[in-house]
């Protein structure tokens, strides 16, 4: 007789008297009753229940009498924790001296430790430092115990093994079926012999699979794959493949968290409906995903980036009506923040003050909804988990989009989990420890969790929770040796030899890996029908081969009766390994699967007769696309694939349209019409998101930004806004340097004291260059940031030297008058004067600035009657830094009549549709579109000398040649 045939007569003995059937989990109890019913029909009188629900049930009134409470295994961690923080405080030469040293891995494993000595009935009396290879660590454990053991009776407490106290007899005829159990301690023992009494019976497993008899019987199919997913892929093939309902089939996996998430996606990928006995992880619905994103921006230091990767996957909205994530991605990536929980208000406050009317709504909102999370997380070390799990269920029912019935059952995991946690002393600790206790609540919280087997569906357990189904197929994955042999891992606290020598109760770590390997090698033997055995041998990950389970070659042999079989045999048996796209199989074992098959079905088809690049074209038309550009870019001619997009040219009466032209986008354009195409035409802006360093404060711009900000408040106090000679002062200047640097600590933190102090000595360095340099001059600035524009603020309408308008507008640095009515504009630079050498210019329409906003200058002056007569006679590029060492580049303003013969040409090409690449390669070297134009410069070199094109590229190259 086998299990199902011993356990139904049991049940018979007695058909009038109460059965209850103790077993691992409810789930295999209730599989069984209904293999059970299935052959001989319905059973009366069995109920299903658990050691620790018979327990519970059996002492909760005796416990309710004497007003003691049970302290759930939860709360014990956290009670443990208390424990050893105050031992370390009290004896700071104990085995665990430091707080620190009590973090959540420590503890859990001496809160494993003492509750394997309370169950073995071990108290604190009985444990003799001596005993122990480290008798600080014996010392240690007793002293911890000692506590813990007077904790629960000053609070009234009793933890699971202490419920032996309060446990009565069954008073009545009911019989107890005990399913052999694994690894059982020796109060598990005492707690059922104590409520069962003569009326237990204990019904054994039978003889393990591999050397069972009817066992031999079943089916048997073998095979091996290079990787997890591409054993679970040939699975899938297979299953799909087989006339057999779906329903037919239970996996049972070998280690259950690596292949579990492996088999959802080809599952759900597939169209194959699916259960899981053990659930997901809760990163399978958008609710888990995103809390577990959040304790990341927690842990990471508040990044910005962590933010916008949760707008862009949907797991994260601020509810406004009038924006969209898009919206909310492009104000943090321009906000400047980066990172840095103190960073977020000080640089949105300075932020929205420069921003526009529609912006500035985005940015209150956004600046609202932010400070209410951060006005909810503590401090410093005053983090709590009951806080943090509080405050990450608000956020997820604020701000998670709960789309379906597992992102509420995670939103009510985490407020349970909350709530429970309010009522335990958990402690303060460092925001570090608080995530990762919070983290690890969260990675034991399960989705999608079926117990029991489902009609009409795949039912994915574990190797320890399977075999119970009595289904017609099975389907052991990973069974490889390494995962099925269960390896003994000594515990540290409790090492073998020390738990021998501590009570001949506590089982040794390795008695208890062969028991389970036992059971489980037994509880297999339930197993009929069909039998699939697979493993990956070889794991990419680790880049290493994996053997066969030596269980694969018992069963091989069991089945054919040859002993002396080897794993020669079995390696032939087996084959060759499957792979993710499978080529070396024949197509008719197996079903196509999915597109990747279909290709394998291609590349297996050796006639020849079929055209591979016609199939992949027509398969992927971007693939077909990226080709096409790829001949083009090697043909000499220029094509739409180089940047010449079309020849339409934009008509004109002198007036370029209606746009007012930007200096700095014809400078880049000269520079790189590629680069002009992505920024100014498609608009691509590249992500300007501040990477946290901690050597460094303010970012290149910001430094500048700060950098002219000084330079105009000291001008214009020492010249009374333009309208006196300077009265030079430099108690003023650093006057303003202090409050320009206490501003820019107020709105921008810094990593660290050290660094601010550090770069606000450059920046008073640089404020010292300039002032030597103001110092010894003679000309009288008059205007600072001007703006070039109408009073209406409408871009000004020049006219250059030959005639042509344009519309301009923008931003001059410095006026300064350096003769009656004449003037020189100033540009500062913070860098150094490398590129602006005096010899160029134009320097090949990389440098208009000056020309042009002399010009603009000049008649802006004529226009608002500030000086009819002003002539802008020369144009300097200022360095007042250090780097730069304060030098500066002059020129006069003599070649205005090249300026619109420049500007004509580069239109001219901008209407051809030119929008080709830098000519010099160094120009990449630091452009920000890099990732996407690649090695463009390099192939257009020989097609810019190229005669046939010669007259697309004519007008571009002659503005190229001017120095």
């Amino acid at each position: 007789m086998d299990l199902i045939d011993r356990l139904y007569q049991k049940i018979k003995e007695d058909p009038l008297s109460p059965k209850m059937l103790i077993v691992p989990s409810y789930s295999q109890g209730h599989q069984l009753l209904e293999r059970i019913c299935e052959r001989f029909g319905s059973v009366f009188n069995v109920e299903v229940e658990t050691l620790q629900g018979m327990v519970h049930a059996n002492t909760a009134f005796e416990l309710s009498r004497r007003k003691i409470r049970f302290l759930e295994d939860e709360e014990a961690f956290w009670v443990i924790r208390q424990l050893m923080l105050h031992q370390a405080e009290a004896d700071p030469h104990s085995y665990i001296t430091q707080k620190s040293m009590v973090n959540p891995g420590v503890v859990r494993k001496v809160h494993q430790s003492l509750d394997e000595l309370r169950m073995a009935g071990v108290c604190s009396g009985e444990i003799h430092p001596n005993d122990f290879s480290n008798e600080s660590k014996g010392l240690y454990l007793q002293q911890l115990l000692d506590r813990y053991e007077a904790y629960l009776i000053e609070q009234a407490l009793t933890d699971f093994a202490g419920l032996v106290e309060y446990c009565t007899p069954t008073a009545d005829n009911t019989r107890f079926l005990l399913l052999q159990p694994a690894g059982w301690s020796r109060m598990e023992w005492d707690l059922i012999e104590k409520i069962a009494g003569s009326q237990l019976d204990i019904i054994n497993f039978d003889e393990p699979f591999y050397s069972h008899a009817r066992f031999s019987n079943n089916r048997l199919v073998m095979f091996r794959a290079a990787g997890s997913l591409a054993e679970v892929r040939e699975g899938f093939r297979r299953m799909i493949a087989e006339p057999e309902p779906l329903d037919q089939m239970e996996i049972m996996l070998s280690d259950y968290e690596r292949y579990a998430p492996v088999l959802y996606s080809q599952a759900e990928a597939s169209g194959v409906p699916s259960t899981f006995s053990n659930g997901l992880p809760i990163s399978y619905c958008t609710a888990g995903k995103a809390a577990l994103a959040i304790l990341a921006w927690i842990k990471e230091g508040f990044p910005v980036a962590r933010l916008t990767e949760m707008l862009r996957s949907g797991c994260l909205q601020i509810a406004d009506q009038q924006a969209s994530a898009g919206d909310w991605i492009r104000l943090l990536e321009q906000s400047g923040i980066g990172w840095g929980r103190h960073r977020y208000a000080g640089i949105l406050d300075s932020r929205q003050r420069r921003m526009g009317d529609g912006q500035q709504e985005l940015g209150m909102k956004l600046h609202e909804v932010l400070q209410g999370w951060f006005d909810k997380l503590p401090e410093g070390s005053e983090w709590r988990p009951d806080l943090l799990l509080e405050w990450l269920g608000d956020f997820v029912e604020k701000h998670v989009p709960l789309h379906s019935s597992d992102d509420q059952n995670v939103k009510t995991a985490i407020q349970a989990w909350s709530t429970r946690l309010s009522g335990i002393r958990v402690g303060s600790m460092t925001p570090e420890w608080a995530v990762r206790y919070v983290t690890e609540i969260l990675n034991g919280i399960r989705i999608r969790v079926d117990a029991t087997p489902r009609p009409g569906a795949v039912h994915v357990t574990s190797i320890h929770n399977g075999g119970f189904s009595g289904r017609y197929r099975t389907w052991i994955v990973g069974m490889d040796e390494r995962a099925w042999s269960m390896p003994i891992m000594q515990d540290p606290l409790l090492l073998d030899e020390e738990r021998a020598a501590v009570s001949k109760h506590l089982q040794l770590v390795r008695e208890q890996s062969k028991q389970f390997r036992n059971v489980r090698d037994a509880r297999l033997s339930l197993i009929c029908g069909e039998l699939w055995l697979s493993y990956a041998s070889y794991d990419p990950g680790e880049r290493e081969s994996r053997s066969p389970a030596f269980e694969m070659l018992q069963i091989m042999r069991l089945q054919s009766g040859d002993d002396t079989q080897d794993f020669s045999a079995l390696e032939r048996v087996l084959g060759q390994p499957y792979s993710v796209m499978d080529v070396l199989h024949p197509e008719e074992r197996r079903s196509t699967y999915d597109e990747i098959d279909v290709w394998a079905q291609y590349l297996r088809d050796l006639s020849g007769t079929r055209d591979g690049w016609k199939a992949v074209s027509h398969a992927y038309p971007a693939l077909a696309q990226g080709y096409l550009a790829q001949v083009n870019r090697q043909d000499e001619r220029l094509s739409v694939y180089d940047g010449w997009l079309s020849t339409n040219k934009a008509g004109s009466d002198g007036i370029l349209g209606q746009q007012a032209i930007s200096v700095s986008q014809l400078e880049k354009y000269a520079a790189c019409g590629l680069q002009y195409y992505f920024y100014s035409v498609l608009r691509l802006r590249p992500k300007e998101i501040p990477v946290f360093d901690r050597a460094r404060w303010l970012q290149a711009d910001e430094r500048g930004t700060l950098l002219h900000h000084i330079y105009r408040l000291y001008l214009e106090e020492v010249t009374e806004f333009g309208t006196k000679p300077p009265q030079h002062d430099r108690r003023k200047l650093y006057r303003i340097v202090d409050q320009a640097l206490d501003d820019a600590a107020k709105s921008i933190p810094a990593p660290s004291p050290h660094v601010q102090k550090k770069e606000c000595e450059e920046i008073r360095r640089d404020a010292e260059v300039f002032y030597r340099n103001e110092e010894g001059k003679t000309e009288e600035p008059c205007y600072f940031e001007l703006e070039l524009g109408t009073p209406e603020g409408e871009p000004m309408e020049l006219t250059l030297p030959d005639g042509m308008r344009v519309k301009l507008k923008g931003f001059v640095d410095r006026v300064d008058r350096i003769g009656p009515h004449e003037y020189r504009i100033i540009d500062y630079k913070t860098g150094n004067m490398k590129k602006y050498a005096s010899a160029e210019y134009f320097s090949g329409g990389t440098q208009l600035q000056h020309a042009l906003y002399s010009i603009a200058v000049e008649q802006w002056l004529h226009l608002t009657g500030k000086d009819i007569e002003a002539r802008v006679t020369e144009a300097e590029y200022a360095f007042p830094t250090v780097r730069g060492r304060g030098e500066y580049v002059r020129r006069k303003q003599d070649r205005r009549e090249e300026l619109g013969d420049i500007i004509s040409k580069l239109l001219d090409s901008m209407n051809q549709g030119l929008f080709i690449p830098a000519k010099d390669v160094n120009t990449c070297t630091w452009c920000k579109y890099q990732s996407v134009c690649g090695s463009h410069a390099e192939w257009m070199g020989n097609k810019r000398g190229a005669a046939v094109n010669a007259a697309v590229l004519g007008s571009l190259r002659e503005v190229e040649e001017i120095d």
